[in-house]
């Protein structure tokens, strides 16, 4: 894919994280492309169910029916933020190749763990990783975020790294 490709798939991204934080979500959107067609967005839903992730939310979309898994797809995520060890997990799992996000994640991000450290399942399986694609955008839809939001966990100081990852102005 090129970087044309990969701006205009985080434009999505972002869109979803907006629609998040237009209802008081933490703001992460996320985009499931086969080849060069987006077959799922989604975004961070708040309520009960914690497993709701936006990667989570367009994996469910795609590979909880009947995706045929013998198929030799190029499949891609798109996501604001850095995937949680969860999100990871779920990606290594699926025939996922590429991963583009558009911020790290200081307090939760597990996209950068080495193969060696992953069960045997896991590894030899390469996904290819970009990183920092609409960063800026990305940071600032979180800023926004952790100005406006009443949710105890950020209110009482949770995540310090990822609020300073947000504030810093590098990247």
């Amino acid at each position: 894919m090129d970087d044309r490709f990969d701006h205009e798939m985080m434009g999505y991204a972002l869109e979803e994280a907006r629609q998040a934080l237009a209802k008081a979500h933490f703001p992460v959107g996320a985009v499931l492309t086969i080849g060069e067609r987006v077959v799922a967005t989604g975004h961070k839903a708040m309520g009960s169910n914690h497993l709701d992730h936006a990667e989570m939310v367009v994996f469910r979309a795609v590979f909880q029916g009947d995706y045929d898994y013998s198929r030799q797809d190029s499949l891609g995520l798109y996501t604001t933020l850095e995937p949680c060890i969860m999100c990871w997990g779920a990606l290594r799992h699926l025939p996922i190749t590429r991963l583009v996000y558009a911020m790290e994640d200081a307090y939760g991000g597990c996209a950068e763990v080495p193969d060696d450290v992953l069960p045997p399942r896991h590894r030899g399986r390469p996904v290819a990783i970009r990183r920092g694609v609409r960063r800026g955008e990305a940071r600032a839809l979180f800023s926004q975020f952790l100005d406006s939001t009443q949710e105890p966990f950020w209110l009482t100081g949770g995540a310090p790294e990822f609020a300073a990852a947000v504030r810093s102005s590098g990247g």
